[in-house]
Formats: C-alpha cells, sequence, structure tokens
C-alpha cells in the first residue's frame, strides 16, 4: 500500500465515497463525505464484525441515537468489513441487542481508504482500531482518537465531546474547561484571561480541584 498522508486535528478532512448498509432502510448504498457539508461527521471506527467488544460499543452508540440527532451529527460506524457482513452482523446480532435494526449507516472501509488518513488502519492485519473522527461543519477534523482494539470506548464520554465542540462553534469561539457538561460555564479566550484564570474564573477552577 502507499504512504498515506497523515490528516491531523485542524486539517481539512480527506473526502471518502464507499459502500455501505443502511439497516433502517434495508438497503446497501454510496456514502461520499461530501454530501454531508454544513453538518457534524462523526465517524466511528471498530475491528469488525461478529467480534467481542465491538458489538458492547456499537450498542452503547446506539442507545444515544436521540441525542446525536438533536446535535445535528451524522454517525456512521465504520470497518474493514464488506457491506454483506455488515447486513448479515445486523441481522444476527445487532438488531436485537438494540430492539430493531440498528441506527446508523454501517460503512465498509476496503483497504482502510478513510481510516488510513487518520492512523486507524493497521495494514499489517487489515483492520481498523477503535479511532473516532469528529468533522466539523466546514470539513475540518477536530477530534480525532485512537486506541487499540482490547479497550472498549466510552459512547456517552464521546457524545460529551461532541456537546462541547458544538458548545464551541456555538459560542463564538469560547474554549471549554476540564469536565464540562452541558450547562457549566466557558471560557473567554481573551489576552485579559491569560494568567489571570484564578480571579476571573474561580468557580470552574475549585470546580476542577474536586
Amino acid at each position: 500500500m502507499s504512504e498515506t498522508a497523515v490528516t491531523r486535528v485542524g486539517e481539512k478532512a480527506p473526502s471518502f465515497k464507499v459502500a455501505g448498509f443502511d439497516a433502517v432502510s434495508e438497503r446497501f448504498d454510496t456514502y461520499a463525505l461530501d454530501d454531508y457539508v454544513g453538518k457534524y461527521v462523526l465517524l466511528f471506527f471498530y475491528p469488525g464484525d461478529f467480534t467481542y467488544v465491538c458489538p458492547t460499543e456499537l450498542v452503547s452508540l446506539a442507545s444515544l441515537k436521540e441525542k446525536f440527532d438533536s446535535l445535528g451529527v451524522q454517525v456512521f460506524v465504520v470497518s474493514t468489513d464488506s457491506k454483506f457482513s455488515h447486513k448479515n452482523w445486523n441481522e444476527i446480532e445487532l438488531s436485537k441487542a438494540v430492539g430493531g435494526n440498528y441506527p446508523y449507516p454501517m460503512l465498509s472501509d476496503t483497504m482502510g481508504q478513510i481510516g488510513a488518513p487518520y492512523g486507524v488502519f493497521k495494514e499489517d492485519d487489515g483492520v481498523d482500531l477503535r479511532g473516532v473522527v469528529l468533522i466539523d461543519k466546514k470539513g475540518v477534523a477536530q477530534i480525532i482518537s485512537v486506541n487499540a482494539a482490547q479497550i472498549g470506548r466510552n459512547p456517552k464520554e464521546l457524545l460529551r465531546l461532541v456537546t462541547a465542540q458544538k458548545e464551541h462553534d456555538d459560542s463564538g469561539g469560547r474554549v471549554i474547561p476540564a469536565c464540562w457538561v452541558p450547562g457549566d460555564e466557558t471560557i473567554d479566550p481573551s489576552y485579559s484571561n491569560s494568567g489571570n484564570m484564578w480571579n476571573n474564573y474561580k468557580s470552574i477552577l475549585e470546580n476542577e480541584k474536586k
């Protein structure tokens, strides 16, 4: 495989056009990133269908569908499995686990076309690792994270991070402190606050000590 350019946070997300399976409409389709400009796009990579940790993650992610929808986020779950494998996995296991057809489109990342630019695709094994990429409305990658296959992720924390990114965007650039949850105070990244957080944002700093 030829060397792939690395995409970093703050850079334009590379375009892709891949096959996938939409269990809700029960159809195969083609998905292109360019079709989602103006929306947040969350790519949730996982190593494989019919595995062990992956279904626990996908079921947890599915339980948050309404909340991601309310934020205007298009979620895709992504692995190197074929669209046919995705269909079979939904029918055999996922639909039973979530109580209906799987709610997010399942993309087929053949040869790591989507995952490789983010360091998610493990070429030696031919699989995607547990990666997450959040692409903002302008098509810029704002969150990129990757961890090893043996450690499952917490989709509720992912929802918090996506909500924090939207809060930053909607507030005109206010920044988000540690452990922030909706309703908490945010920070004006102004010159007057640099080195003066203890005076201007005592409540935030005190809260993070708890």
